[in-house]
């Protein structure tokens, strides 16, 4: 496989999806088209089927029926096809990726998206806030780093942290600067697939939240073995993974982080539990209306949505538009993409590892330019 070594992600312009397009290789067609590429011998089915342990799964067969009423499908469905699989449950954008998404069918949105371990400048900015209350806390001289936007976000996550971690102790400051070198050297990927209509420049880096010395690892491992003496096993919890073993693109990564802070402040292991908001409760009832509306979309078997659903579904049938045999072929993937993650916990991209060192390929030659 060939990449492209172009890249322009400083003219709003991320990775072309051409590039993922074979991972979206699966089940092989019945019949090959006269003159077509060896792309258009395969569904695009690879990350809908085998769920199910072993049964027969109509529901692809249906949707691969769709695509191959098609015949050769071009480039720009092609990369609304790969949105598609983008689409994770377990992200902290999601679910409104699901609106973009449906804006980007209807031809009202633009391409921009990402998947595995890919965040936002915003997801940067918020963990530099939170790196940075952290310091304050410590009494550190305040990093020299810009985060945009300033203002309310900063001062109530430094509120919040402050209020969390309560009263200078020697352990306690032993525990945050533990912490701050576990969140600082989390690495944090900025880069995109598709293109921004607006063409505005996203800057890959800084990758970090915060800018770490030299010595942070010896420095580290002297915090935990002091935190261990002083603490034994006790302390077994707190020197976790920042964040939790998943990436920053995880939808608990800051929850997790503040279990960890507000466990701090009073020195007990999830002593202290942040309460939940929006973006960590009622996702999952939220994704079966959803679920509800877009498959009245596809099989065209209703409006969109009954009673409080009926807001929602305009608002999607809408941002879709007519339909066609190619929206029909896009939100029924979308539609299984989402019922499999729901059913099964599987993954967005199966060929994940493949998908990331394309990522990597591209981000590594963007740091070099820099």
């Amino acid at each position: 496989m060939r990449y492209q070594s172009e890249y322009k992600f400083q003219e709003g312009g991320g990775i072309s999806y051409s590039e993922v397009y074979h991972l979206l290789w699966g089940t092989k067609k019945p019949v090959k088209l006269a003159g077509a590429k060896n792309e258009d011998s395969y569904f695009h089915d690879a990350d809908l089927v085998g769920y199910g342990w072993g049964s027969t799964d109509e529901e692809v067969k249906e949707i691969n029926g769709m695509e191959l009423s098609l015949g050769s499908v071009p480039a720009h469905i092609l990369d609304l096809r790969a949105m598609v699989d983008f689409c994770c449950i377990w992200r902290y954008d999601y679910p409104e990726r699901i609106h973009h998404i449906c804006k980007a069918i209807g031809s009202s949105g633009d391409t921009v998206s990402r998947c595995h371990y890919q965040v936002g400048t915003d997801k940067r900015d918020e963990l530099t806030v939170y790196a940075r209350a952290l310091e304050r806390w410590l009494g550190k001289r305040n990093s020299k780093r810009e985060v945009s936007p300033k203002g309310a976000m900063e001062d109530e996550i430094e509120r919040r942290v402050f209020s969390m971690l309560g009263e200078r102790d020697e352990l306690k400051e032993l525990l945050v600067e533990r912490t701050l070198l576990g969140l600082a050297n989390r690495h944090i990927d900025c880069s995109f697939f598709g293109s921004a209509s607006d063409k505005k420049p996203v800057a890959l880096l800084p990758c970090y939240a915060l800018d770490l010395p030299a010595e942070w690892r010896s420095r580290m491992r002297m915090l935990e073995d002091n935190i261990l003496k002083k603490w034994g096993a006790k302390a077994d919890d707190f020197l976790c993974e920042v964040g939790g073993a998943e990436p920053p693109c995880h939808f608990k990564f800051i929850r997790r982080l503040e279990i960890l802070i507000g466990s701090i402040g009073v020195l007990k292991w999830r002593g202290y539990l942040p309460p939940k908001d929006s973006k960590v409760s009622g996702r999952r009832e939220l994704t079966t209306r959803y679920l509800s509306i877009l498959h009245a979309y596809w099989t065209g078997s209703g409006s969109g949505g009954q009673g409080s659903d009926r807001m929602l579904g305009e608002e999607f049938f809408s941002a879709l538009g007519e339909s066609t045999p190619a929206k029909r072929w896009l939100v029924a993937s979308l539609w299984k993409n989402i019922q499999n993650q729901t059913r099964y916990q599987g993954f967005t991209i199966k060929r994940w590892v493949e998908f990331v060192q394309i990522i990597r390929r591209y981000t590594s030659a963007a740091y070099d330019e820099v």
